[in-house]
């Protein structure tokens, strides 16, 4: 078996940022911060997974950014319409469903929103915080998200100089 040399060099930065960022994590929710992040390693993990999925380089960037931040949007308009038009019955369940999911496939037919999977992330990183439209879900899904996004875009860079200067490939 052939190792690709690169691949190792992202598993290497990749490893050590997503350490360092859990890190980072533990000490802030350790320390006596009252903003509450509960969730960010989880939001951010999903976004450095939206910048690899998304083709990685610039373009992970440009196509991520907009498509978690919408899938955001749209978990908040489906959660909106079954609290405050169904109050939460099963009726209500498919119906704002249906529109936030057919939305973020709809959304599509703009350029910069093209990239579906990321639009998903986006929702479903909402969902698995807490699925309540409050400041302690918001504030960690985007914060999260964007530095998710901003760490796979580092880690790649990273593994470029690790490619070429450790590796020496």
């Amino acid at each position: 078996m052939k190792l690709d040399k690169f691949l190792i060099a992202v598993s290497i930065s990749v490893g050590i940022l997503a350490g360092l960022f859990n890190l980072a994590y533990v000490l802030y929710a350790n320390s006596s911060a009252t903003f509450n992040l509960t969730g960010l390693v989880v939001a951010g993990f999903l976004g450095w997974a939206t910048f690899y999925a998304a083709g990685s380089g610039k373009s992970g960037l440009v196509k991520g950014i907009p498509a978690n931040m919408t899938g955001i949007l749209w978990a908040v308009v489906i959660i909106f319409l079954w609290d405050k038009v169904f109050s939460f019955n099963e009726l209500g369940a498919f119906v704002a469903v249906a529109i936030g999911a057919g939305m973020m496939c709809f959304q599509a037919n703009i350029k910069w929103l093209g990239f579906i999977p990321g639009a998903f992330i986006g929702c479903s990183t909402f969902f698995a915080l807490g699925a309540t439209i409050t400041a302690d879900v918001l504030w960690p899904s985007i914060i999260g998200l964007l530095m998710g996004l901003i760490l796979g875009y580092i880690s790649e860079q990273l593994a470029f100089v690790i490619k070429a200067k450790v590796l020496k490939a």
